[in-house]
């Protein structure tokens, strides 16, 4: 099985990233499997929040590398890491 790299920057006016790493969906008991998605309250997770507190975020994304699994090191490059 192959793996999945997806990148976005974006707002989320409809769950403020709940989804993401907090208590989704919010009508679900936090003891529900999946429930509890992260330790994010939500607090700061709205958008206007984000963009009036963090106003010269950026974010760059550089030395992105796709093929098949496997290919875009050499064998010896991914020993390295773990060497």
């Amino acid at each position: 099985r192959g793996m999945v790299l997806s990148l976005s920057i974006w707002d989320d006016y409809s769950t403020q990233m709940g989804w993401l790493d907090a208590h989704f969906p919010k009508d679900k008991n936090v003891s529900e499997p999946g429930a509890l998605r992260g330790p994010c309250d939500g607090s700061t997770s709205h958008p206007q929040h984000v963009r009036t507190h963090h106003q010269d975020s950026f974010v760059t994304y550089s030395n992105i590398k796709y093929g098949e699994i496997g290919s875009t090191f050499s064998a010896e490059r991914r020993l390295d890491v773990f060497v």
